[in-house]
């Protein structure tokens, strides 16, 4: 996370459970598919992070570096399935399972890079997570959201069969300057460090 942040203000965050039936996988339209990320890729995570997560001013991991990215993603409890339209990106869901909560499957990160959105995608590749993370683990599926997120994040979450089961209001802090830290330095000059030729 970046030094400078801006005064803290209050975020309501929706914690909710999934109730709904057993799921399969969606039928998805001529010329989109959903393919899970099988190798883990920092700079696959962090891009879709930054590309879904821009417009909602998402930050909780601007500012990771590149060792930080890879070590989450080969922590073996962690799954990346990407959504995409004629060969280009079009969204992404990340699951992350919890051993110490049963095997539970959290759905971390959700979301449409913006020129998808109004496509009819949205459904489809909710029911997929669900889908994928029930076929994953027999434990919860469970995802929190907040006042900070899409504006039909927690109606689209309960019409999927989720269900909220708290509410909590508390201080977040943003970085002042977002769109620098959507540069995301600390990434860049680690990996930059990380693969430079000597």
């Amino acid at each position: 996370m970046n030094d400078v942040t801006a005064e803290p203000r209050m975020v309501t965050t929706w914690h909710l459970d999934y109730q709904g039936p057993t799921l399969t996988l969606p039928e998805w339209p001529a010329g989109v598919c959903l393919l899970e990320a099988e190798v883990p890729s920092p700079e696959l995570n962090q891009f879709l992070f930054v590309a879904v997560g821009a417009l909602w001013r998402w930050y909780g991991r601007l500012g990771w570096t590149y060792q930080q990215w890879s070590e989450h993603l080969n922590s073996g409890h962690v799954r990346t399935f990407v959504l995409y339209q004629r060969g280009t990106p079009a969204g992404y869901f990340e699951l992350c399972r919890h051993p110490e909560d049963g095997n539970s499957v959290e759905l971390k990160y959700f979301g449409l890079l913006p020129s998808f959105v109004g496509q009819g995608l949205g459904r489809a590749i909710v029911q997929a997570a669900i889908a994928q993370a029930q076929r994953w683990s027999a434990g919860r599926v469970w995802l929190h959201t907040c006042s900070d997120d899409h504006p039909a994040a927690l109606s689209t979450y309960q019409k999927a069969g989720f269900v909220l089961l708290q509410t909590v209001t508390e201080p977040s802090e943003v970085p002042l300057d977002y769109t620098t830290a959507l540069l995301d330095a600390p990434f860049v000059q680690s990996r930059l460090a990380r693969f430079k030729q000597n």
